[in-house]
């Protein structure tokens, strides 16, 4: 048995269920939109043409462990929660210039951004709402405290290692808005010296510089972009000049044995500059967290962190200028204990104090502390998860949540998955207190949280050595939806949502060759009006291949699909398909020069109704290692 450690995780491998077991890390379809189907199909086709169903994959694959569904380390595999994981690797073959080009091939996830690079992103998981989805970064929350949303455009994806996405409500063990599920990001822990620097269309230059032992490290990313208009001649600010954005992140980390545990510490931080059509906003944020674990005996361990995240948001346009700054600071502590020889207790606290300031409107702040505890093992053939976990917020009172989950192993390779869990959400301070505009978009103090229920039902199997897939059908019931209605437009529970949807997840590592297929239908409806919640596409999917040739230079493609959509005002957005390629190639001393073509087709498409998107663009990058 060979374990794996990973960043801020214990460095032992996991207890409780079958040790010998473990690995190393490394609804309705609404048939008017049957139209839509043939990109789909598309990818299933070119998937099944895709050689790699002779099994010839090595006898063993390395899996990942993960740990953000239950809060304790455990095989990607043995999760009873439908999780993804997207690796270093992974990253670095992308040559993703930012989150939303990784974000977007998988299962279950929709994006939206206001324009180009730098632009306002949205993240929507299994057809949630954006703020219904938990982020968090080393552990520590990382949403705006006024917003309740996530500026997933601001972090440069040459500062992550990796990242791991829970589908489904998680806030049985996290709390407060996990609806959706929870998106964690684990900040790079560098290796060795490496140097990147890189230009593309629409004069997108970058470079990247990190360096580090291991357990220590430190990585700086800087990337200018002169852009394109962010609004077309739909928009209501158009105006044709090129919108830029700018960006400066660092992130450093390190690890220290310490006593019988070891000592994580970590840090980032991101400065720069976002143009749009008619405006500009300046943005600072940084974040530090420290956690310290240990061993107690071979039955008990125990860990303990504190966390602080601060952001600050400058914006100006032809109406005024706004400053907005929010701050958190949160402290937790967990056990971990064996129960017999196939299960584990797992239970903890934890607290956060946040305040924000939005110059002119409001000034305030308030407090949660929260308490959890989960079991997770096996009966013979049976998998279990049970979770409780109790909310006190100061503002509006107590929640109380819990998950169940179940799964039955029909053989080695095939095994039926359940799960029930209950979810909810705060109101922010924007919804709260915000005064609005003229009287109107007034936050309210009396406001409720948002509560769910959600269910899925899936099959887990494994296709030979090499070769693994899920099934996943799920229904999402969200009740006091928080939304801005009436003569004043104030601030209200007013809306009901009901999100079902069937997620589908295909993964080979075989030989050289590395495949994805990722396919999602839902229905996302609005119960009020029947309507579809907007800027959620009813089918998507996505195909990623990629191959090492034997000289270590590799070749890879991408094939993203959205169905039809709709935005503001019931306008309809059409579906797209866009492909695009990238490649490696090592030049010796520690040189490669890689390349990716963006949107090979030059399609012209809409994420959001007004706002332009980057047509076919070359990016060429030169790397070096030590």
């Amino acid at each position: 048995m060979v374990c794996v450690r990973l960043h801020q995780l214990p460095s032992v491998c996991p207890r409780g269920r079958d040790q010998s077991a473990r690995v190393s890390a490394g609804s309705r379809i609404n048939m008017s939109h049957s139209r839509q189907v043939g990109p789909i199909r598309s990818v299933l086709a070119g998937f099944l043409l895709f050689p790699v169903f002779a099994l010839q994959a090595a006898d063993s694959v390395g899996e990942p462990l993960v740990v953000t569904a239950t809060r304790g380390e455990q095989a990607l595999s043995d999760s009873l929660a439908a999780v993804s994981v997207i690796d270093r690797e992974r990253i670095e073959r992308s040559q993703a210039p930012d989150l939303i080009e990784l974000l977007r091939l998988e299962a279950g996830v929709d994006v939206a951004r206001t324009g180009g690079p730098g632009g306002q992103t949205s993240v929507f998981l299994r057809g949630t709402n954006s703020n219904h989805v938990l982020v968090l970064i080393d552990g520590v929350r990382a949403s705006a405290s006024g917003t309740g949303g996530f500026a997933w455009e601001l972090l440069d994806p040459a500062i992550i290692e990796r990242i791991e996405i829970v589908r489904g409500p998680r806030a049985a063990r996290w709390g407060s808005d996990a609806i959706g599920g929870v998106i964690q990001i684990f900040t790079r822990r560098a290796e060795g010296v490496t140097v990147r620097a890189g230009y593309g269309r629409y004069r997108d230059r970058s470079l990247v510089a990190s360096a580090g032992t291991g357990s220590a490290g430190l990585t700086a990313a800087a990337r200018r972009v002169g852009g394109f208009s962010s609004q077309n001649e739909r928009g209501f600010a158009f105006d044709p000049d090129d919108d830029g954005f700018q960006n400066f992140s660092l992130a450093g980390s390190a690890s220290q044995a310490l006593g019988r545990g070891v000592l994580d510490i970590s840090a980032r931080l991101a400065q720069g500059e976002t143009e749009f059509d008619q405006g500009e906003s300046d943005f600072l944020n940084y974040a530090a967290s420290l956690s310290y674990r240990s061993d107690l005996d071979a039955d008990w361990r125990w860990q303990a962190s504190l966390g602080a995240h601060r952001d600050r948001l400058e914006t100006e346009t032809p109406f005024g200028e706004s400053e907005a700054i929010t701050r958190r600071t949160q402290a937790g502590a967990q056990v971990e204990t064996t129960l017999g020889a196939s299960s584990r207790l797992l239970f903890g606290a934890d607290g956060w104090q946040e305040s924000g300031v939005s110059r002119g409107q409001w000034a305030e702040s308030r407090y949660n502390i929260g308490a959890w505890a989960g079991v997770d093992g096996s009966i013979e053939a049976f998998d279990y998860e049970f979770s409780l976990r109790g909310d006190r917020d100061e503002l509006f009172g107590s929640a109380l949540t819990g998950n169940v989950a179940g799964g039955w192993r029909l053989s080695d390779d095939f095994r039926l998955l359940g799960s029930l869990g209950r979810g909810f959400r705060a109101p922010t301070f924007n919804q709260l207190f915000s005064p609005g505009f003229f009287g109107s978009f007034a936050g309210n103090p009396d406001l409720d949280p948002e509560t769910s229920w959600a269910t899925e039902l899936g099959l887990q199997w494994r296709l030979g050595s090499g070769q693994r897939a899920r099934l996943s059908l799920f229904e999402n019931r969200i009740d006091d939806l928080i939304d801005f209605a009436g003569v004043d437009f104030q601030a209200i529970n007013i809306r009901e949502a009901r999100i079902r949807g069937i997620e589908f997840h295909y993964g080979l590592i075989l030989d050289a060759w590395r495949g994805d297929l990722q396919l999602t239908w839902q229905d996302p409806e609005d119960r009020d009006s029947g309507q579809d919640l907007l800027r959620r596409a009813r089918e998507k999917g996505s195909l990623a291949l990629d191959r090492v040739l034997a000289n270590g230079a590799w070749l890879g493609a991408e094939l993203v699909h959205a169905g039809t959509r709709f935005d503001v005002g019931q306008a309809r957005l059409p579906s797209y398909t866009l492909v695009n390629l990238r490649a490696g190639w090592p030049l010796g001393q520690g040189l490669s020069l890689e390349g990716r073509v963006e949107n090979l087709t030059d399609r012209d498409y809409e994420q959001l109704v007004g706002f332009n998107t980057h047509r076919r663009s070359l990016f060429l990058a030169l790397s070096w290692a030590q």
